[in-house]
């Protein structure tokens, strides 16, 4: 049985993070119980700030900033009937390594991302990318449509049921066999279909059968449409999400190595940052 019950909400109140209390209400089908909302002051952007900055003003007013936003997450939690709680004194820091610091005693981190069509988040590099590479617990990093506006960006949700078509990217490693355990029981409690692709790299991967471990899915009561396309990993992953329609991506976090493996870093990395649905990172067990 695995377990979804502490959900860690890290936000910096912008669109992009609060796409995830669009969902609370399929979070808690899927388990959730209780949420905690982090809020890190981001004291790592100011690293090439020149002389004069006052640091202690800056925190005073993020922390304001904080103290007025809050309790507007907190009615979102508390109305989709989840336990609310936040994390004081808030931290202040690099956002990645508060996160993760933050997150060891939770069953996983959910966590808006800017869109693709941000091009400076493209060049640096986004929190939640960072949060997915460190972290040591999963990591569901929430997306979302975009539209700039004059005065700012409108998000919108990337899909109406998040666990109704769930795709689980699959290379027969132990943490993409994770990845399909969660997504499995994740389906058992919404009435999600499962999609289970794996993607053959080269003829090596010819012999890997998922035709068992579908049927055995559907001996559990479980939909299921089982996929083994051959090319290039991501690209199939993202194709394959745009023409089944699936709702989220799950994949682990690394696999068995290249090139039998499906989900290195070099996989991984742009299926998180060019998806247009939510993607749940299942890490690897500390050796």
């Amino acid at each position: 049985m695995v377990s979804l019950e502490k959900m860690l909400f890290p936000t910096d109140f912008s669109p992009y993070s609060m796409i995830v209390a669009e969902f609370l209400e399929d979070l808690k089908n899927a388990g959730v119980k209780e949420v905690t909302v982090l809020f890190v002051v981001n004291t790592a952007k100011l690293s090439s700030v020149s002389g004069g900055f006052d640091l202690e003003r800056y925190i005073e007013l993020e922390e304001k900033r904080a103290e007025d936003e809050i309790p507007k997450i907190l009615e979102k939690i508390e109305k989709a009937d989840l336990r609310a709680k936040v994390i004081k004194p808030f931290p202040s820091g690099n956002p990645v390594n508060e996160i993760v610091k933050h997150s060891k005693s939770y069953d996983f981190i959910a966590i808006g991302a800017r869109g693709r069509g941000v091009f400076k988040e493209i060049l640096l590099g986004s929190v939640s990318e960072g949060v997915a590479r460190k972290s040591e617990i999963p990591v569901y990093i929430f997306k979302s449509r975009t539209e700039i506006l004059e005065d700012g960006v409108k998000c919108y949700k990337p899909c109406d049921k998040l666990f109704a078509r769930i795709l689980v990217a699959f290379d027969f490693s132990k943490p993409s066999e994770m990845a399909l355990k969660y997504a499995s029981e994740i389906a058992k409690r919404t009435g999600g279909e499962i999609i289970l692709l794996h993607v053959d790299t080269d003829e090596k991967c010819a012999k890997d059968d998922l035709k068992p471990i579908a049927e055995d899915l559907k001996a559990k009561g479980l939909k299921v449409t089982d996929l083994k396309p051959r090319g290039l990993p991501a690209k199939l992953i993202l194709e394959k999400q745009a023409e089944t329609k699936a709702t989220s991506i799950f994949l682990g976090s690394r696999g068995l190595g290249f090139p039998r493996s499906l989900i290195g870093g070099s996989v991984s990395d742009p299926v998180i940052r060019i998806s247009d649905v939510p993607v749940f990172v299942m890490k690897a067990p500390k050796l």
